[in-house]
């Protein structure tokens, strides 16, 4: 029961990171400003700490699909990128101390780096024309600009809504 609430919470930010990505393009002449959400990326990371990995890795593998389906080009990149963020933060955090500061700077590294793999890879198989700093300036500073507040803004509500889910369930056991 519980992984199907995972799942529906999972379905909600995805949907919401897709609205913010279409409302808040920026533009100022003829320069574009892009801030892409990983509202998804960031409940997939908070769920592999404090819930279940193999819970996480099955949601990083779906949303992973449904984004590449829904938002890609490539197929299986986005799925790809989440499955690895998922393992990493797993294992990270075998070794780290759960401390909330360190938890916000992977997550915020874990967006840079989906957003640098993305890219990349866009930029090798020639989707885009790649100037680095365009996409350090106009899109990878924003990006974590906006992360970094959904971030703060998800963060203490998905903590509340596992705890609460988690003595429902687990006063059952």
């Amino acid at each position: 029961m519980r992984g199907i609430y995972y799942f529906l919470i999972g379905i909600i930010l995805f949907y919401i990171d897709t609205v913010i990505g279409i409302v808040i393009p920026m533009h100022f002449g003829k320069i574009d400003v892009i801030f892409v959400p990983h509202l998804t990326l960031m409940y997939l990371l908070i769920l592999t700490i404090y819930r279940s990995f193999g819970v996480a890795v099955i949601l990083a593998i779906f949303f992973g699909l449904i984004t590449d389906l829904y938002l890609g080009s490539i197929y299986g990149l986005y799925m790809f990128g989440y499955i690895l963020a998922v393992v990493i933060m797993d294992r990270l955090f075998k070794i780290f101390y759960r401390d909330t500061v360190m938890l916000f700077i992977v997550i915020l590294l874990s967006t840079i780096f989906l957003e640098i793999y993305v890219a990349i890879i866009y930029g090798v198989i020639g989707f885009i024309q790649f100037n680095l700093l365009e996409f350090l300036l106009l899109r990878l500073l924003p990006t974590f600009i906006l992360n970094l507040i959904l971030l703060i803004i998800l963060y203490p509500i998905m903590l509340k809504f596992m705890r609460k889910i988690q003595n429902k369930i687990d006063s059952r056991i």
